[in-house]
């Protein structure tokens, strides 16, 4: 175990010193918030979802991860004056000519939201709090565009005194904590039955000096990350989505993940997701317990060393609607 606790440090530490990865998630499909700015304000209520995150559960110094994040319109929606105009049946497959899918947003929309995040790899660990903003435009009858932009902070924290070292002295043994600025931006263009996405993020380019010499002046990456799915219904309640999410953070390869989700009448679903990078197999399930709350569940197996050691990854997210005025139980964009 010793052995593969050292495997585990010194594959954190070499990422740290080149990259300054961004923390992972199974379950992004759901909250493609965390990627992209852009998403901000999508839907017409106060979407907010809190996430735990246990990677390679059982190893010692293995990342963990926490999250709560919140986005809203901003502005009266002139559609949503009388509510009770919308059919009773708000969901997607609701008929073509009925007034649910004649509920059009026909002006620019804006939107708000902020984040708030914890990741600790072993000795690192990284706070963040930021804040965004989007704008989303009508291209075409039930097509939008909308870009968006995210800031903030992040404090990135070394305790090197947890450390039992040999030599007490050694640069490793002292605690540091760095603040610097967060910037992201993004592009979505999505309707009802797809999404495609584009975001930057780690635009403030910062250099990183811990105080040890493996890691020192060590630069962050900008992560590019694209995004893509379709909803294809099947029948009156059955529906697949198939997605596609690919992530480029220089000198790293590029990572790919290749998604499929099956939703039954807007309330219960199950997915799978493999990434061929790390092989590993990614389940994951959830459900829509009423038009204000969801909750979701992912495990994460994987082939290489440190999976076939760890009992898996485990990701939980709780999701609330508030200000739900259409009792919409999915998103009525697809996204």
């Amino acid at each position: 175990m010793k052995k593969i606790v050292c495997c585990v440090y010194l594959f954190i530490y070499g990422l740290l010193a080149t990259a300054q990865v961004r923390p992972q998630y199974s379950q992004y499909m759901l909250n493609n918030y965390l990627l992209n700015p852009a998403i901000t304000g999508i839907e017409d209520y106060l979407d907010i979802k809190t996430s735990f995150r246990s990677q390679w559960a059982g190893i010692e110094g293995a990342p963990t991860t926490y999250y709560l994040t919140a986005h809203t319109q901003i502005g009266n929606n002139p559609n949503l004056a009388n509510p009770a105009k919308i059919d009773d049946k708000q969901h997607a497959f609701a008929p073509k000519g009925s007034r649910y899918n004649s509920y059009k947003k026909n002006k620019a929309q804006h939107g708000i939201g902020g984040m708030m995040l914890y990741d600790k790899i072993g000795i690192f660990s990284i706070a963040e709090a930021s804040f965004s903003y989007a704008y989303h435009l009508l291209l075409m009858p039930n097509v939008k565009l909308s870009a968006g932009i995210s800031a903030g902070v992040s404090q990135y924290a070394m305790r090197g005194s947890e450390l039992k070292l040999a030599n007490p002295n050694d640069n490793l043994a002292s605690d540091v904590v760095l603040i610097k600025p967060i910037v992201s931006a993004g592009l979505w263009l999505y309707a009802t039955n797809f999404y495609a996405g584009i975001a930057l993020t780690q635009l403030a380019g910062n250099t990183f000096d811990f105080g040890a010499n493996a890691i020192q002046q060590s630069p962050s990456v900008r992560h590019l990350f694209a995004t893509a799915a379709y909803k294809i219904r099947l029948g009156e309640s059955l529906t697949v989505i198939p997605s596609l999410f690919a992530k480029v953070a220089r000198p790293l390869p590029m990572a790919m993940d290749y998604n499929l989700r099956l939703l039954w009448a807007n309330r219960i679903w199950a997915g799978a997701s493999y990434r061929p990078a790390s092989k590993d197999a990614i389940f994951m399930a959830g459900i829509h317990i009423s038009p204000s709350f969801e909750l979701s569940y992912s495990l994460d197996t994987g082939s290489s060393q440190i999976g076939k050691v760890s009992r898996g990854s485990h990701e939980i997210i709780l999701g609330i609607r508030l200000n739900n005025r259409l009792a919409v139980y999915c998103p009525t964009n697809m996204w």
